[in-house]
């Protein structure tokens, strides 16, 4: 896997119009679980999967305004991972240890990305235009490296780590689509699929409809594939 998907890369792990004001959502990378989750200042943000205090999974827990709550005991987090406050002893101040790890996380082109290591500052993001619009995220019952061999036989292009680009015919009109990998686990991918095409919402839901039953059948021959290989 460290050829196509080295730890030290931007990886997209949803659509950001999936993770609303208030939503929490668990997020697998390299086998390791995170959870990202958005307040109401709409900052978007990846973790670390526990809670600090007794290791409760922090994607069972709520948002309260700028701060995640762990469902257990009910302990806050502001958007900077510090404890700001603890139910049982409201009168403490939480140290400042009392620290949820954080991993870098970005928003660009309609994805949360986020990383396994120390990519810089600035996401890469998709290549080519800045129009492009989130179709769909599909899980897959492959190997991310079974994904990228898979796109290795049709007209695709693969630009940055874990992104591969290709111009789709959808009903006689060319549309250029990227489809971001993320490497779920060893055995388990999930792709993010985006089309360049700007437009009125009329021109842009359509496309996404098509688009998006493109991914589904794109998806279904990868796990027929993978099963066949697996078999033989």
């Amino acid at each position: 896997m460290a050829e196509h998907f080295p730890r030290d890369a931007w990886y997209a792990v949803g659509g950001a119009a999936m993770l609303a004001e208030g939503e929490v959502m668990p997020v697998k990378l390299f086998g390791e679980e995170r959870v990202a989750w958005r307040g109401d200042d709409g900052e978007s943000h990846v973790w670390h999967n526990r809670c600090i205090h007794r290791g409760m999974r922090l994607q069972y827990g709520f948002v309260d305004g700028d701060r995640l709550a762990c469902r257990y005991h009910g302990w806050r987090f502001g958007g900077d991972a510090q404890c700001k406050k603890i139910p049982a002893q409201p009168t403490m101040a939480p140290p400042d240890d009392f620290r949820i790890p954080v991993f870098q996380s970005a928003e660009k082109n309609g994805l949360v990305w986020t990383t396994a290591g120390t990519p810089g500052a600035n996401v890469t993001g998709l290549p080519g235009s800045e129009n492009f619009v989130f179709c769909r995220s599909l899980a897959v019952h492959a190997p991310p490296d079974a994904v990228v061999e898979h796109f290795g036989n049709m007209d695709v292009s693969v630009t940055t780590p874990g992104i591969l680009s290709a111009i789709l015919n959808i009903e006689g009109a060319d549309v250029p689509v990227a489809v971001a990998i993320q490497p779920v686990s060893a055995d388990k991918s999930q792709i993010h699929v985006t089309a360049g095409q700007a437009g009125a919402e009329n021109v842009i839901q359509p496309l996404r409809l098509r688009v998006s039953a493109w991914a589904r059948r794109l998806r279904d021959t990868i796990e027929n594939q993978t099963e066949k290989e697996a078999s033989e």
